[in-house]
């Protein structure tokens, strides 16, 4: 098969001049190749270095055809969706079915994030070869459907860089950015996975091999040395007890120290070998940074309520938000999902449940339990203050504690100082959930928001493991239907 596009011994370097990742060499050719890796290893500036937006610091990008890249992210101009797509859009299946029930005399800054995506996908469905950069962000399940049939038939080549599991195993090829560099798994996802956990097994069975082996050698350096101080002690207890001159005693004992001093010498020098081999080892496992931290939350009675709504709806002064009424009553350690096309309301109902106004008719409340609420934006956070500050106005513990409980949440040192404002979708994710997790009450009721948008894979696997064993009630609106059923999430609710 052609190589549509040759990277050779590619590098990047940063301004504040770190090396983001170096010696890069690879082919992508007409099959749907996945990108993946944690944040902040590379994968969008890769992107850049292939589309031509950025230039390598050594090494060559060779192109054989057009390539566009999709985003993650464009702020939407203010004009409407005919005008925008007037500049990029002509006519094809998919892009219809992708616009299918947008306005198209909308400002398209008056658009859901997920109808914002579905209308910038539409522009790009007749482009050559594709970089998509987290295409399903935002994404209802209708219009991942339609993505996920078009990248199963597109025929021109995709570089894929995701995070959806839904989509990973739609690809032919596997590329893997880590602190190792950047290696490719063919034959699926699938493989990659296994491939990964075979990896991972031997290389964690390596390290603990290598540290058996290093305590061995401190051990034996102990008990020999123990065995010459012995041997010393009883030589000079013997030389007395026999007359031996002084003199003679002096030199023997001279004689028993260098003995010591060579057998600590050679011992040292082992234990420094297998320690280093352990460090090897440890060093050989590629790291995927995963946040730590323990939110067992507190158990919700039964009968109490969690939220209700009785003949709910809402104005935007056009139309009826909701086409019926909403109607329900959630009690004890509900683990619910909302579901609901974009624009259907999902978020709005959430904002309502947590007491915001709107023109609406009945009534929507929600009962007075100790909650942790991350939305898409992390508003919780104050942007103009420090992750440590935004932390310890609601944590009671000391400042050496929250950092420490800030580096189980991947901010090591001084980068607990960086400004709310600098950081990435991750890391505002990561701040966000520190003030919820290490605040002086434990949350009741868990409230999230498309919470995976700006997780790697193992940060998604972290939280899935974190929500499934929370205690409390859970209410989570997310399109992952894989991250729905690790969360055990077990009811949906359609708005």
């Amino acid at each position: 098969m052609q190589s549509i596009i040759t990277i050779t011994g590619v590098s990047y370097e940063l301004v504040d001049g770190r090396t983001l990742f170096e010696n890069l060499n690879f082919t992508l050719d007409s099959k749907l190749t996945a990108l993946v890796g944690p944040n902040g290893i590379g994968k969008t500036t890769l992107a850049k270095l292939i589309t031509g937006e950025l230039a390598p610091t050594k090494g060559t990008v060779r192109k054989s055809g057009a390539i566009s890249f999709f985003s993650q992210r464009e702020r939407p101009q203010e004009i409407t969706v005919d005008e925008y797509l007037s500049i990029r859009y002509s006519w094809s299946i998919l892009g219809d079915k992708l616009l299918e029930g947008i306005e198209r005399n909308l400002l398209c800054t008056q658009l859901s994030g997920g109808q914002w995506m579905r209308v910038r996908l539409a522009a790009t469905m007749n482009d050559q070869f594709l970089v998509l950069d987290e295409p399903s962000n935002d994404l209802d399940c209708d219009a991942k459907e339609i993505l996920l049939d078009f990248l199963s038939n597109y025929q021109y080549g995709i570089l894929l860089i995701s995070h959806d599991r839904e989509f990973l195993y739609l690809c032919d090829d596997i590329l893997e950015m880590s602190n190792q560099g950047l290696e490719k798994y063919g034959d699926g996802f699938e493989a990659y996975e296994e491939a990964k956990e075979f990896e991972r097994s031997k290389s964690l069975a390596d390290l603990e091999k290598s540290k058996r082996e290093r305590d061995k050698a401190k051990a034996d350096r102990v008990a020999q040395i123990e065995r010459q101080d012995k041997r010393n002690r009883q030589g000079k207890e013997n030389g007395i007890r026999s007359g031996m001159a002084k003199i003679l005693i002096g030199a023997r004992k001279r004689r028993a120290q260098a003995t010591t001093g060579k057998i600590d010498s050679t011992t040292l020098e082992r234990t420094a070998q297998k320690v280093k081999a352990a460090l090897d080892s440890f060093n050989v496992i590629k790291i995927d940074p995963v946040m730590y931290a323990d939110l067992m939350g507190t158990e919700v009675p039964a009968q109490k309520l969690i939220a209700e709504a009785k003949e709910y709806n809402v104005n935007f002064g056009y139309k009826w938000l909701y086409k019926n009424d909403l109607n329900f009553s959630w009690r004890g350690n509900i683990r619910i999902s909302l579901k609901g096309g974009n624009g259907s309301g999902k978020s709005t109902l959430i904002k309502a449940i947590l007491g915001k106004n709107f023109n609406c008719k009945g009534e929507v409340r929600k009962s007075n339990l100790v909650t942790l609420y991350l939305d898409q934006q992390c508003s919780v956070l104050d942007d103009a203050k420090s992750i440590f500050d935004n932390v310890r106005e609601s944590a009671v513990m000391s400042d050496s504690d929250i950092r420490s409980n800030l580096a189980k949440l991947l901010f090591f040192g001084d980068s607990v100082f960086q400004l709310v404002s600098s950081l990435s979708g991750g890391e505002r994710l990561r701040a966000a959930l520190a003030c919820g997790l290490l605040s002086k009450e434990k949350p009741e009721l868990l409230i999230f928001d498309e919470p995976t948008n700006n997780l790697d894979l193992q940060n998604i696997k972290f939280l899935e493991k974190l929500i499934s064993e929370f205690k409390g009630a859970v209410i989570i609106i997310s399109h992952d239907e894989v991250f729905l059923e690790e969360c055990r999430i077990e009811d949906e609710f359609l708005v």
